[in-house]
């Protein structure tokens, strides 16, 4: 490493762009995603001698890129900190976490999973409360184990005693945002926490770009898939059933789009808590047309509150989720089904 501080002028990078960085590594994102992203970044934002085009990058040597953002980051950390922890336990705590998650890692990549980055010292003086959920998972690892000998087992101890999501054990796909926000709130409701479990919830922001991720993930995952899918999704799901993993499955929603199969009175309550003190809104307006979305759409027209964004209507459910009641039948099922 000697030889490479010598050989190379760089900038440092500031608490912040190491923490965004840190993020980036640790969300759920392909490893070749991530780590390969994050570190072709760093050499070319903060390398300054030699200087490398994101050609010339792509063509360097692994380990010589690794060895650089070593380098550059870890001087950042000692700048910012004066000292340097050697204890791996956060990097050892993320590559197990990938393994158990990801299969099929490339040969490069696996170089980067390794690299010694200073990750703990970083952790350390991240506010916890703040923190998304994969840098939570990450302090906690920091602040319960001193030994870098960690193990898998170790770490779902971590997310059962948390509810810190890492490591994930299921991914489910979506097909929007509502499901997204929704459907962990609704099973926490019902005794089902998702995070605890380590289920991860992705939307694909559509029907037709489901089955499209499925295929740009299936290769590559490890953990069982399920897609679950609006009714008007039949066709897609009986192909697809010729095509996925057998550990893999589909869901169908009986009843329309998930909206359509989310509780009246749930609704009614959210919209009228959110919206006071605008007219409230009575079931009946609610069954106008045969598509909950269209109903809620009319609401906002008639009280004039501008555009319907499902991903703001979500939001509004989800703080005013309430009793066992508020989950219905055909939601419970879906629940258990991923379970």
């Amino acid at each position: 490493m000697s030889e490479i501080k010598n050989s190379i002028k760089y900038k440092l990078l500031s608490f912040d762009e190491l923490v965004i960085n840190l993020d980036r590594l640790s969300r759920f994102k392909t490893p070749e995603e991530s780590f390969d992203r994050v570190f072709s970044s760093i050499i070319y934002k903060n390398l300054i001698s030699p200087k490398y085009s994101k050609n010339d990058i792509e063509k360097l040597d692994a380990k010589v890129i690794s060895n650089i953002v070593e380098e550059i980051w870890n001087a950042s950390v000692f700048n910012l900190f004066g000292k340097y922890n050697t204890n791996c336990v956060a990097n050892n705590a993320l590559r197990l976490s990938i393994e158990k998650t990801f299969t099929n890692i490339e040969t490069r990549t696996k170089v980067f999973l390794n690299s010694k980055l200073n990750f703990s010292l970083i952790l350390q003086h991240l506010d916890y409360k703040s923190a998304p959920i994969n840098l939570k998972f990450l302090i906690k690892v920091v602040s319960e184990f001193e030994s870098e000998n960690i193990d898998i087992e170790k770490l779902k101890y971590i997310r059962e005693k948390y509810s810190l999501l890492f490591p994930i054990e299921k991914l489910i796909i979506v097909e929007g945002i509502t499901e997204e926000i929704l459907l962990p709130v609704f099973a926490s409701k019902i005794k089902s926490d998702f995070n605890k479990n380590g289920i991860f919830i992705l939307g694909a922001g559509g029907k037709s770009k489901s089955p499209t991720l499925y295929f740009k993930l299936k290769d590559k995952l490890r953990i069982p898939v399920v897609l679950l899918f609006d009714s008007d999704a039949k066709e897609i799901c009986s192909s697809l059933q010729e095509q996925i993993k057998n550990k893999d499955k589909t869901i169908l929603i009986e009843s329309g789009e998930f909206e359509d199969i989310i509780s009246i009175n749930l609704l009614k309550r959210a919209l009228n808590n959110e919206y006071q003190p605008v007219t409230p809104i009575i079931k009946e307006e609610l069954h106008i047309y045969k598509k909950m979305c269209e109903n809620i759409e009319n609401f906002y027209r008639t009280r004039h509150l501008g555009e319907f964004k499902k991903s703001k209507l979500s939001k509004i459910i989800a703080k005013n989720v309430k009793y066992d009641t508020d989950i219905t039948d055909e939601i419970k099922k879906i629940i258990l089904n991923i379970v």
